[in-house]
């Protein structure tokens, strides 16, 4: 290499890219987090309660109504996640097979990385694959002024959702703090929970602080869980952090919108 050796915060830019986008992989897993605003995070918090069509506060399908959302394939998944993304200009979709692309680098850069305590790293990537394979995924990424993604899976089996909810949520609540150590870069997370109500069956929010060096930022997750259907929106605080939170509902209630509307056609068409 014939250029000069880089500044020490030019090396950091690489390093946060990389980590988010093996964290847009692992949404639905749940993920650490670097200071990205393109990087989604874990919401989840306390006990797993998913009601089920007819269940008090459920509101599938029409308002009011009892028909939950029902299992999409990867192609119509992705227009409905494509047709969320056409409202906002620059905003860039990753379909199945784009982020079965990634993984492998995804992997790679995940073995480089030292997390404390261990059991809060990266959770989820050795069956990353499986799950792949069982449910649907697609991912927005909003430009960066917008600061912000979206990412949405659709389980065949409902039950397989649940059962990594609840895993995830297991882990959540010994991981309130944690340093993740890569590329000679220091992160220190520190995760908290938020008060948040959808019209999905189950709504969880939290914020998740992050310190690298002297950079600061913070980051508001949503997740919502509506029949065989999970979505997660993220925001970074550029604001208050109501102000933050209400953004990222108001992208759950778009995209919980959109699948309402084609959700009756695709459990139709099963």
């Amino acid at each position: 290499m014939t250029s000069p050796p880089p500044r020490t915060n030019e090396s950091r830019p690489r390093a946060i890219t990389a980590l988010a986008t093996a964290c847009l992989l692992l949404a639905v897993v749940g993920c650490t987090n670097a200071p990205d605003p393109a990087t989604p995070t874990p919401t989840h918090q306390g006990p797993v309660t998913v009601p089920g069509p007819g269940a008090s506060g459920a509101t599938t399908g029409e308002p009011g109504g009892t028909t939950e959302l029902a299992f999409l394939d990867a192609e119509a998944l992705k227009d409905a996640v494509q047709q969320w993304a056409d409202a906002t200009a620059g905003t860039k979709v990753n379909d199945q097979e784009a982020l079965r692309g990634q993984l492998p680098a995804a992997e790679k850069w995940l073995e480089g990385i030292t997390v404390v305590p261990a059991k809060c790293g990266l959770y989820g990537i050795g069956s990353l694959k499986d799950q792949l394979d069982q449910a649907a995924m697609a991912a927005a990424v909003l430009p960066p002024e917008a600061g912000g993604d979206l990412t949405v899976a659709s389980y065949r089996d409902r039950d397989a959702l649940v059962a990594d909810v609840a895993a995830q949520q297991h882990l959540d609540e010994s991981c309130g703090k944690y340093t993740v150590s890569a590329d000679g870069q220091k992160i220190t997370s520190t995760l908290s929970r938020l008060d948040a109500t959808s019209s999905a069956p189950y709504t969880s929010a939290s914020m998740l602080e992050s310190v690298n060096g002297k950079a600061k930022s913070r980051r508001v997750s949503v997740r919502a869980i509506d029949g065989h259907t999970m979505m997660t929106a993220t925001r970074t605080v550029k604001g208050t952090v109501e102000e933050t939170t209400a953004l990222a509902l108001a992208d759950v209630e778009s995209m919980l919108g959109i699948l309402r509307g084609i959700g009756p056609v695709a459990a139709a068409a099963q």
